[in-house]
């Protein structure tokens, strides 16, 4: 019964940890993003382009790259996080895909 006890508040006293973890990585995959929109915004002002919508990536999209304009940074994240890329096509256009990444886990090794 005190073992039963014992492992019960364990739990109730990690649960909110890793909960806590999820939110953080959430939290910082919403920066990234609203950061790296925010610098593709002041390229776009000032080369006079439109803002690109972000398009989901999937397996076998054909891809037109002529200039990287910006790829949002890894996070230092044990998770699948997402990560945008905005290009520029041959055409000039910019575009934005959105991907999934394994974040960078400083715990593994």
């Amino acid at each position: 019964m005190r073992t039963a006890k014992s492992m019960l508040l364990a739990l109730a006293i990690l649960s909110p940890l890793s909960a806590f973890a999820y939110t953080t990585d959430e939290v910082k995959a919403t920066t990234v993003i609203k950061e790296h929109q925010t610098s593709v915004q002041k390229y776009a002002a000032i080369h006079n382009k439109p803002m690109p919508e972000i398009k989901e990536y999937t397996y076998g999209m054909k891809l037109d790259v002529a200039k990287v304009i910006r790829k949002s940074p890894d996070l230092q994240t044990c998770s699948v996080m997402p990560k945008l890329m905005t290009y520029e096509d041959s055409k000039g256009k910019l575009n934005t895909v959105q991907y999934q990444v394994l974040g960078g886990c400083r715990n593994s090794q």
